[in-house]
């Protein structure tokens, strides 16, 4: 597969659900849930996300609420904002960070846990300008 990237711009609100084989690094503000089969989420300093995610590396620079689920690990950088659920095999938390709600390191979660199983999407047709 190749190590593609998805950017979310600043100027970008998106609300519903996120499904991605890709990374995905959010500049603007997610609203829902993102569920990634592979690759890294990165939450910008000025991201914000409002949602559940699920996904292999999740880090934080932003703002996120929701809870987390990561196949391999999460961080928290000094400039994080977290509230929620955090299920991972390693979290790093770095000082300066914010942190409100619950850990659950799980070894297993990386090793024995079944990658997500997303269904490849079909890109669509580019549009014509007029």
């Amino acid at each position: 597969m190749v190590n593609t990237m998805t950017t979310i711009g600043a100027s970008l609100l998106i609300t519903g659900e996120i499904i991605s084989q890709e990374d995905i690094t959010i500049h603007g503000r997610v609203s829902g849930k993102i569920r990634m089969k592979e690759g890294s989420l990165l939450v910008a300093p000025k991201g914000s996300v409002d949602a559940d995610v699920e996904g292999a590396q999740v880090t934080i620079h932003g703002t996120l609420a929701g809870n987390v689920v990561a196949a391999e690990r999460i961080v928290l950088t000094p400039t994080a904002e977290v509230s929620g659920m955090l299920t991972t095999c390693a979290v790093v938390m770095h000082d300066g960070a914010t942190f409100n709600g619950s850990i659950d390191v799980n070894r297993q979660t990386a090793k024995g846990a079944p990658r997500l199983k997303i269904a490849p999407v079909t890109p669509a047709p580019a549009m014509k300008a007029s």
